[in-house]
């Protein structure tokens, strides 16, 4: 066959043979248009094949540049938190001890099951499968156990399971020793002495590693002391593969209270003698140093073991706690507010002498009552009685505070007679000088300001004026007024050191673990002369009559002299609470106490005895 090519004749054009009769003639400038056309295109082709090469390898790039230099800190400490664990080790709390360097409290080996978050599996299946086999071997709810997964971007451990015996220890020890996710901890724990000694409202207790109420919570700063800490290195198990570096754990700094704990368990016991002759269910007792204001001892009844709850209390225990109607959480000492009664007449008649509506001197006819004729309707008669029917005679105010006259302060409150009396602003401005009305500030929280009524609240609140009898009721501890036996304590320590009103505290000194002084706290005074010494020594001469010839002569016979004033305070809630206010040797005090006795009826018979075995106690016990 002929070749299909062959020379051309005609200039411009370019033939093609396609059969052996058929030849086609294309124009030479088309065919070189399409070649040309075609080469454009693997230029383009080419173009577009670098420009996607160019692109992935600048995507790549800035993705490199992303991890290795504006995220590289991050992803290494993420890449080092996956091979390097902190586990801290809890640092033992400072011990508390009385004033003899009695320990109250004590450090004892505790034992807890906790997951360590961070050694968890990352896959959501795995944990899962995980924590189903823990709730199978270790005895947990898988309720519990699951809750971990809300922490699972911790590094702090979750606690599974705490206060374990050392028994208990061992055995979930042996069990989890191919689970390095799950560790059983030794740690320190608080063990406090028994409910008997009624430390719990004035120590309080720790949980979950922190001080939640009394001393434990009002000087955590000091008790906690400092955690160890150690940086380890894990495998991909989660088990340890070596200590990088580690610090010890610095023990927290103690307390030393002004607490004496033999006359603390004295009181305990003749508070609960008293309790269950008067049929009371709760009852205080407070005892403090007139010339410091440290706290001797303090007694709330009921109590509850604070042991509870550094053991993990569980809720049914809890709940029980929160239900009884007794309330033994509340601290009555400091918390309770009651009705004064009669314990109150001291800063009533320290307040009529300092503003001279009376005198030493000054006397009443007193017959057993006032009547107060209403004046807008004269068939109306108040009758304010006193609690000797007959009344007292003729009533000096060293009588008055001796035989606690109703009527005489009845007139200092309101006036009567040649008195013109205190009225509400001077009455209430003198009860707050007192310290009533407001906070001590003791060094434990939850304590209550008690209340004073005023014209302005009762006009507020009870939509009535102040009449003359509120003045009466107000002078002799009722009505509305209300205090608390620490608040009591506090004024009957002005009187008995003769003008000096102390800040009261238990903490009188913070050592180092070793002994070595860390801070002494000096007494602090909060008031000082607010009346003459001599109208102070008025007010002392009536209350040392109270013990010689008045309503507490049963504290006659004492080897030392003691001043006191009894109280019976009306309450809406059954039989009247006892109270009686002390203080002891009279010349030259060291002690002073208050005593309540909730519906234990007279003062002179409920709470007179139970000071007189707190007071025989100090005396044949002291050390202070």
């Amino acid at each position: 066959m002929a070749n299909p090519f062959f020379p051309s004749f005609l200039s411009g054009k370019k033939r093609l043979v396609k059969g052996e009769h058929e030849v086609s003639i294309e124009p030479e400038a088309q065919t070189e248009q399409v070649v040309e056309d075609e080469a454009l295109d693997t230029k383009r082709y080419i173009f577009l094949f670098y420009l996607i090469i160019g692109v992935v390898f600048l995507s790549l790039f800035l993705k490199l540049f992303s991890l290795q230099v504006v995220g590289g800190a991050r992803y290494r400490e993420q890449a080092e938190g996956n091979r390097l664990r902190i586990r801290a080790t809890e640092a033992p709390r400072g011990i508390i001890y009385d004033r003899n360097k009695n320990p109250l409290v004590k450090n004892v080996a505790s034992f807890s099951l906790q997951v360590y978050p961070a050694d968890l599996p990352i896959k959501k299946e795995d944990r899962f499968a995980l924590y189903k086999k823990l709730s199978e071997d270790l005895n947990i709810p898988l309720s519990e156990i699951e809750k971990v997964e809300a922490r699972r971007n911790y590094q702090e451990p979750v606690v599974l399971k705490e206060g374990l015996s050392q028994d208990e220890a061992l055995l979930l020890e042996s069990k989890t020793t191919e689970m390095p996710v799950v560790k059983v901890v030794k740690q320190p724990s608080r063990e406090y002495l028994p409910k008997e000694f009624s430390l719990s409202h004035i120590l309080g207790y720790v949980s979950e590693s922190k001080g939640k109420s009394g001393l434990e919570e009002s000087y955590e700063e000091y008790l906690k002391g400092v955690d160890g800490k150690q940086s380890i290195e894990v495998d991909a198990l989660g088990r340890v593969t070596r200590i990088l570096a580690a610090s010890p754990a610095k023990a927290g700094d103690s307390l030393v209270l002004s607490l004496d704990l033999g006359l603390q368990e004295q009181m305990v016991k003749s508070l609960l003698s008293m309790m269950e002759k008067t049929k009371s269910k709760a009852a205080v007792a407070i005892a403090a140093d007139p010339q410091t204001g440290g706290i001797l001892g303090m007694v709330s009844l009921p109590a509850y073991d604070n042991n509870l709850f550094t053991k993990g209390v569980k809720n049914n225990e809890y709940e029980k706690l929160l239900k009884d109607p007794q309330a033994p959480l509340f601290n009555r000492a400091i918390s309770g507010t009651y009705p004064s009664g009669s314990v109150i007449k001291p800063v009533v008649a320290a307040a009529a002498l300092e503003e001279k509506i009376i005198n030493p001197k000054t006397t009443i006819s007193d017959p057993g009552v006032i009547n107060i004729v209403n004046k807008y309707n004269p068939s109306i008669v108040y009758s304010f009685p006193d609690w000797k029917p007959g009344g007292h005679g003729r009533v000096d105010v060293y009588k008055a505070i001796e035989q606690s006259c109703d009527v005489f302060f009845y007139a200092l409150g309101g006036g009567w007679q040649n008195i013109p009396g205190l009225g509400e602003k001077r009455l209430t401005n003198w009860l707050t000088k007192f310290g009533l009305g407001k906070k001590t500030g003791i060094d434990l929280s939850g304590e209550k300001e008690g209340f004073i009524p005023t014209a302005a609240w009762k006009e507020k609140v009870k939509k009535e004026i102040w009449y003359q009898g509120d003045s009466y009721h107000l002078a002799i501890g009722q009505g509305d007024f209300l205090a608390t036996p620490l608040q009591i304590l506090n004024y009957t320590i002005y009187f008995a050191n003769g003008g000096i009103m102390y800040k009261p505290h238990f903490v009188t000194e913070i050592d180092t673990p070793e002994g070595q002084l860390v801070r002494k706290i000096d007494p602090e005074i909060v008031a000082k002369d607010l009346v003459s010494r001599d109208n102070v020594q008025v007010v002392r001469e009536g209350m040392r009559r109270v013990v010689t010839s008045g309503t507490a002569r049963s504290l006659s016979n004492l080897p030392f002299t003691v001043a006191g004033k009894t109280g019976t305070a009306q309450n809406p809630h059954g039989e009247p609470h006892a109270w009686f206010i002390a203080f002891a040797p009279y010349e030259n005090p060291k002690i002073a106490t208050v005593v309540l006795i909730e519906n234990g009826g007279e003062g002179s018979s409920a709470a007179v005895p139970v000071t007189r075995e707190i007071l025989q106690y100090w005396w044949e016990n002291k050390k202070f």
